[in-house]
C-alpha cells in the first residue's frame, strides 16, 4: 500500500518537503524486482509521484534514486504516464535494493529525552532522522507532564512519516529505532546497561552546572582516558565508538534525576548559559556530538597510518639536523 501518508495538520509540517530520495518498502521494492515484469507504479496522488512530476520533471529515460527503507541505495528509470502517475523500472544492470549498499554510516549518536511538548517532538521527528541518529528513547520525568504520552507524537502511526521525510532529505535509509519508556528509574538502573554499554557509548548528561565540560572536551577526554589505561604503549584500547546525550525537559532534570544518572555513569556537558529550546538544543548537541566523534574517528585513521618505522625508530622523529648527526655515528650495516 506504499508508505504511510502524515494526517498531522500543524502548519509547521509539510508533506511536499524536500525530497532527495525516494524510499521504498519491502513490498514496493518486490514489486519493483519481480523477475520479467518488474516494475512500480505510483498512483497520482502519493507524494513522490507529486515530487517527481512537479520537482524533478525527468526527461523521457531518466533515472531517479531509490532507496529501500533499512536496506540499499540505487536508481529505477522512470516514466511519467497520462494523469500524474509515475512507473518506476528497475535497471538491468543494477542489483536489488536489498543487496545494493546504503549511504555512508553516520557517527553513533543516541538520544535519552525526558519527553516534550507533543508539537515539539512532531518537529523533532525529521530532524532527528536528518542528523542519523541511531536510537530515540522518549522517558518519562518528573517534570513532564504524563498527558504528553498519550499524544499522536508517540503514535507510530503519526511519526513514521516524519521520519521518513527526514530520511529523503539527507538521502539515507536508517530509520531510527524508538523507544517510549515511563518509568525513569527502572529504565536507567535495569535497562539502559543493555541498550548502551558503557564501554561502547560515551554517557553525557545534558545540563548546565560549573563543573560541566564541552561535548568536544568530553569525547576527547574519554579517548585519552582509553589511551592512558593501556598495559603497555602499542595497546589500543576500545575508545567510544557512540554517545548518549540524555536531554532534560524544559524545566531542567531534578536533583534526583541527576544523581541518578551521574551515578550510571553520565558525565555533565554544557553549550553555555544561553537558555534555548528543546528544538534547538537538541539539534546542537546531536551536532557537536556528531563533529566531535568524525574527529576522534579521523585521528584513530591517521594513527594506523603511522608508518612502522616511527614506531620501531624513535630518533627518526628528533628532526633533520639531530637525525643526521646521529646517523653518522650509528654503525651502518654490512650490503649484502
Amino acid at each position: 500500500e506504499g508508505l504511510p501518508e502524515s494526517k498531522c495538520r500543524c502548519s509547521c509540517l509539510s508533506r511536499d518537503a524536500a525530497m532527495n530520495l525516494i524510499l521504498l518498502s519491502d513490498e514496493e521494492e518486490e514489486a519493483l524486482a519481480e523477475e520479467g515484469s518488474g516494475s512500480l507504479l505510483l498512483p497520482p496522488e502519493d507524494r513522490r509521484a507529486r515530487h517527481i512530476v512537479t520537482v524533478l520533471r525527468p526527461e523521457p529515460g531518466a533515472t531517479v534514486r531509490l532507496g529501500l527503507i533499512g536496506g540499499g541505495i540505487g536508481r529505477a528509470r522512470v516514466a511519467i504516464l497520462e494523469g500524474g502517475a509515475v512507473r518506476l523500472e528497475p535497471l538491468p544492470e543494477a542489483p536489488r535494493l536489498r543487496s545494493a549498499p546504503p549511504g555512508p554510516e553516520p557517527p553513533r549518536i543516541e538520544v535519552l529525552l525526558a519527553m516534550p511538548r507533543p508539537k515539539v517532538m512532531m518537529r523533532l521527528w525529521a530532524v532527528l532522522a536528518q542528523l542519523g541518529v541511531r536510537r530515540v528513547v522518549l522517558i518519562n520525568a518528573y517534570r513532564v507532564e504524563k498527558a504528553y504520552f498519550s499524544s499522536q507524537a508517540v503514535d507510530r502511526a503519526k511519526y513514521l512519516p516524519e521520519l521518513l521525510d527526514g530520511l529523503e532529505q539527507a538521502v539515507c535509509t536508517r530509520l531510527p529505532e524508538v523507544r517510549v519508556e515511563m518509568r525513569f528509574k527502572p529504565f536507567v538502573e535495569d535497562t539502559l546497561d543493555g541498550l548502551s554499554p558503557r564501554g561502547e557509548v560515551l554517557r553525557l548528561l545534558c545540563h548546565p552546572g560549573e563543573d560541566s565540560q564541552r561535548i568536544g572536551e568530553a569525547v576527547a577526554g574519554a579517548a585519552r582516558a582509553a589511551s592512558a589505561s593501556a598495559a603497555s604503549p602499542g595497546e589500543r584500547l576500545p575508545r567510544p565508538r557512540g554517545v548518549l546525550l540524555a536531554v532534560g525537559p524544559e524545566g531542567g532534570w531534578v536533583d534526583f534525576e541527576l544523581q541518578l544518572l551521574r551515578s550510571r555513569g553520565f558525565k555533565q556537558v554544557t553549550m553555555g548559559p544561553r537558555v534555548l529550546t528543546t528544538e534547538t538544543a537538541v539539534c546542537s548537541l546531536v551536532t557537536l556530538a556528531a563533529d566531535a566523534l568524525a574527529q576522534l574517528q579521523q585521528e584513530e585513521q591517521q594513527e594506523r597510518r603511522l608508518p612502522a618505522a616511527d614506531v620501531a625508530d624513535p630518533e627518526a622523529k628528533q628532526g633533520g639536523d639531530a637525525d643526521t648527526a646521529t646517523s653518522s655515528r650509528r654503525p651502518q650495516a654490512p650490503e649484502p
